[in-house]
């Protein structure tokens, strides 16, 4: 067969010569090599491969496959990995438009052939010993996006699919040493249409590449199928096994243990159902698996191969229309994870999966969507050994045909009903199936995601149905086109708010709900998630959902200053692009949790769980009131001697010293034994810098009066209200320029406690826009090296702050490194602050009454919103400190035009106040 490059734009045409899909099963030699985890019967071709990168087709080496092909030229690169991120073409990250918008005029299945990147890869190898004489077949577990296969000169196939294994039968071509495989990665294809994935556009081998060897007989599929049976007690095992080669008078033994080694079956299989009792249910709480070790022998009794797998007993089902795990109702508390890897980006190993792993566990995530392909196998078998549930998604996503610019139009969507697209789509069904059948884990197949809806979707589902009759259908598209309504099992939104399903739940519908998508975690977000889980507690029929999502999509890279920093879209000269909207992680790039992560651990916990802790975090905030207010109440109280000069009223006490400027409206110093503490006076505070849900739903355009009254507000004097030797009283008075009659008072009152009392009061007026924030900042002279508080721990907001646990807390202050700063760092209810200087100096902050929020940031509001990469802040030697009595929430519905729910707005029509002591 002679290969031919119309097939990159023929999306009938997405494999040739490649083998069937099959299980995840590993074979080897002998029980004792299975027991090693190590088969003889792979050789490995991961590592360095001779490479060569084309801007375009025309411009490739097109013979470089051809055993006497000069490769002087040729670099190196390695496999796995990405060609974008080893110095070859272009990084670019979009969400759905397709990255040739606008420089390209293009329409399925067309490519431009003028800006589409080759990849020539040469592996020069000796087959292992343990592999030589017998059958060999190559396995490329990954490949973006279209592939050509050569060996030793000769044309072996195509493939398509990025995300499933691409295996091809090397026997003919391949010989014991001197062998040579060429491979030719395209960068887009007609395939690209259908992976409009919102991530980063990268081409090449991004997963392991392989040998294995099929003895005479071979285990070529394996499907175990376990059923728990009404009871829960009873299992039912049917191994349906697949052979090739001489399959005459073959035969499989099948031995199946528990956790303690006990033998459940230990005998030869003909692939009828086994009866099992005693058997444990497969579940979240208790993901018990059983190991089956299946052994093939020849006709003569010789062994031929050894197969382990775990399998865990479990039934899914539909109940009155509630999913139902094991009889029991489910809930979903889950993430949608891509797969990244902030050096690596897709081409992840299993250090990035373990650590994963590790967080949904200390989390209390139970369930995961691979969104939007099927990921690593190994990702599988830890979701099976830890009870994490799974929706497994089709490698499909078309969004740039149907939806543009955020409204529905798919005159020229794919695949739609288009018959040319229906195989091509239905066959990504298909390898996902065969090769993800075996796991527990998987309860749902995914159909993909946003792509519509037409007759090419619908077949996938009916594939999955006629092949799977035990696990469910899942396809969000359908919301958008109800005519296909029959493709999913349930109903499945991104992002609709409360309201939206309590909506559909007063229908009394047929189909429970999930949210696919929810809690759209971009920056500082995740405010809100409790009026999703309320919905749980009220509806049976609203099972949960998958939080957007698991890790932040950014790459580690030098900045113009050569500074390592985590680049987005546009960072890298890409363009068309979406800039930081990748950043929507509950774990940052490089793993490490965000400060939202304490919320999803508390509202993904049990409710038992955190009544307990909300009733532990009452006792002691009560506790450490009372103990407050006994300490102000035995505290001494000293006369105070009061200096008073032609600009500024000055105050002494014992072991403090206070100067209050008429001019600059406001204390100018403030000093504790001899420390200078204050670097300019106190101003009201009306800004936090956007978040970036904030800036989606627009709201900094509708509250920019407030970031102009944070820097430039207008003093209109003050007032002595008393000046004694038992106490002192000043009240400073601000108007708003751009908001006319709104105003504030600061009130400071020095007490012979030796504190300073400062009450600050807005003054609402009609017609005002709403407020991001009310209290006062100032700034310190000096940097505070660390703040500790009592309150909740961790970053709170008024809609995100259940998570936090009362006690005693300390942190170095920071900006949060969100990929766009923005406001951060913000702790509610707390009763008392001290900040700490290098030296040891401390400021102690308490609550009046009323508990306070506050932030110490070592930037102002206005650096932050001005800066793009927190590398471009200034490091000032100075530290923000914030107190306030009101805060906007942060949101999360979503990203885009959703605002903060009702009750975590701040009006600017209403009064607000904030009070707290500086205890010297």
């Amino acid at each position: 067969m002679t290969p031919e490059l119309n097939w990159l734009t023929d999306p009938t045409v997405f494999a040739v010569n490649r083998l069937d899909a099959h299980s995840d099963h590993v074979c080897y030699k002998t029980e004792a090599e299975a027991e090693t985890g190590l088969t003889s019967l792979r050789q490995s071709l991961d590592g360095a491969w001779r490479f060569a990168w084309s801007a375009n087709p025309a411009a490739r080496p097109a013979d470089f496959y051809k055993p006497d092909a000069d490769l002087t030229a040729f670099g190196t690169i390695r496999v796995p990995g990405h060609i974008e991120l080893q110095g070859y073409g272009q990084i670019q990250y979009t969400n759905t438009l397709y990255p040739w918008d606008g420089r390209a005029a293009l329409r399925p299945p067309q490519i431009n052939w003028d800006d589409d990147p080759v990849g020539s890869y040469v592996k020069e190898f000796d087959l292992d010993e343990d592999l030589r004489g017998q059958r060999v077949c190559v396995s490329f577990q990954g490949v973006e996006q279209a592939m050509y296969l050569w060996c030793n000169g000769r044309f072996v196939g195509y493939a398509e699919d990025t995300f499933t294994p691409s295996e091809f039968d090397l026997t003919p071509y391949i010989q014991e040493t001197g062998n040579r495989l060429c491979v030719e990665v395209y960068k887009r294809s007609s395939a690209a249409w259908i992976e409009d994935q919102d991530f980063f556009r990268f081409s090449g081998i991004f997963r392991s590449v392989y040998l294995y060897a099929k003895p005479k007989v071979h285990v070529r599929d394996i499907w175990l199928k376990a059923e728990l049976l009404s009871g829960n007690t009873t299992g039912q095992l049917t191994p349906v096994i697949k052979l090739d080669g001489e399959t005459e008078g073959a035969k499989v033994h099948l031995r199946l243990t528990d956790r303690e080694g006990y033998a459940l079956y230990d005998d030869f299989t003909d692939g009828s159902a086994i009866t099992l009792e005693g058997i444990h249910p497969w579940s979240h709480e208790k993901p018990i698996l059983y190991h089956a070790v299946l052994t093939l022998q020849d006709a003569s009794g010789a062994v031929q191969e050894v197969v382990p797998y775990d399998i865990g007993f479990r039934r899914f089902e539909m109940l009155n229309g509630v999913m139902c795990l094991n009889g029991k109702h489910i809930v979903f508390n889950g993430v949608n994870r891509h797969e990244w890897n902030p050096k690596k980006g897709r081409a992840i190993d299993a250090d990035d999966m373990h650590a994963a792993m590790a967080v949904f566990k200390k989390n209390n995530i139970n369930a995961v969507r691979t969104c939007h392909y099927p990921n690593q196998s190994l990702w599988y078998d830890l979701c099976d050994q830890n009870g994490i549930y799974m929706i497994d998604e089709t490698n499909l996503e078309s969004h740039g045909s149907w939806q543009k610019m955020g409204t529905v139009e798919p005159s020229w969507n794919v695949p739609g009903s288009l018959p040319e697209w229906r195989d091509c789509v239905v066959d990504r069904a298909r390898s996902m199936f065969e090769r993800d059948k075996n796991h527990a884990a998987v309860l749902i197949w995914s159909c993909g995601n946003e792509s519509y809806a037409g007759e090419d979707i619908r077949a996938m589902a009916n594939f999955f149905r006629a092949n799977d009759p035990g696990r469910l259908v899942h396809y969000e598209g359908v919301f958008h086109c109800r005519e296909f309504d029959d493709i999913s099992d349930m109903e499945s939104r991104m992002y609709a708010k409360p309201s939206e399903i309590i909506a559909y739940m007063a229908e009394h519908p047929a189909k429970p709900f999930i949210l696919c998508e929810y809690m759209h975690d971009m920056g500082n977000s995740l405010g809100g998630m409790e009026s999703y889980v309320a919905l749980i507690e009220k509806y049976k029929k609203y099972q949960g959902g998958f939080i957007w999502d698991y890790m932040d999509q950014a790459l580690w890279h030098p900045n113009t200053q050569n500074d390592s920093i985590l680049g987005y879209g546009g960072d890298f000269g890409d363009r068309t692009t979406d800039y930081n909207f990748s950043g929507n992680g509950i774990v940052y790039a490089d793993g490490t949790e965000k400060p939202a992560m304490q919320e999803v651990r508390y509202w993904y916990n049990t409710p038992a769980r955190r009544n307990a802790q909300d009733a532990r975090n009452k006792m002691e905030a009560a506790r450490s009131a009372a103990a407050l207010r006994t300490a102000w109440d035995k505290r001494r109280q000293l006369p105070l001697t009061v200096i008073c000069g032609d600009g500024n009223i000055g105050v002494k006490g014992s072991g403090f010293e206070l100067l209050f400027s008429i001019p600059e409206q406001g204390p100018v110093s403030l000093r504790k034994d001899g420390k200078e503490w204050l670097w300019r006076a106190p101003t009201p505070a009306f800004w936090r810098a956007s978040t970036d849900n904030d800036r989606g739903c627009g709201f900094p355009q509708h509250a920019s009066a407030w970031m102009a009254a944070d820097v430039f507000l207008r003093k209109e004097g003050c007032t002595v209200l008393e000046k004694s030797g038992q106490r002192v009283q000043i009240c400073y008075k601000y108007s708003v320029p751009l908001v006319p009659g709104a105003g504030v008072e600061i009130t400071y009152t020095v007490e012979p406690q030796a504190a300073l009392r400062v009450d600050a009061v807005y003054h609402g007026v009609p017609g005002a826009p709403e407020l991001p924030c009310f209290g006062v900042k100032f700034q310190t002279f000096a940097p505070v090296a660390r703040a500790q508080w009592t309150g909740l721990s961790g970053e709170t907001y008024p809609d995100r702050y259940k998570g936090g646990v009362f006690g005693c807390h300390e942190e170095v202050p920071h900006i949060a490194p969100a990929l766009v700063p923005q406001d951060c760092g913000l702790h509610m209810d707390t009763q008392q602050v001290v900040l700490q200087l290098a030296d040891g100096s401390e400021l102690t902050l308490e609550q009046t009454g009323e508990p306070f929020a506050f932030s110490a940031l070592p930037n102002t509001a206005q650096e932050i919103e001005a800066a793009q990469h927190i590398s471009e802040l200034p490091n000032t030697g100075r530290t923000s400190i914030t107190v306030l009595g009101a805060v906007r929430g942060v949101g999360g519905i979503d990203s885009w035009g959703t605002d903060v729910e009702k009750p975590y707005h701040i009006p600017g029509d209403r009064d607000h106040s904030v009070s707290f002591r500086i205890v010297f």
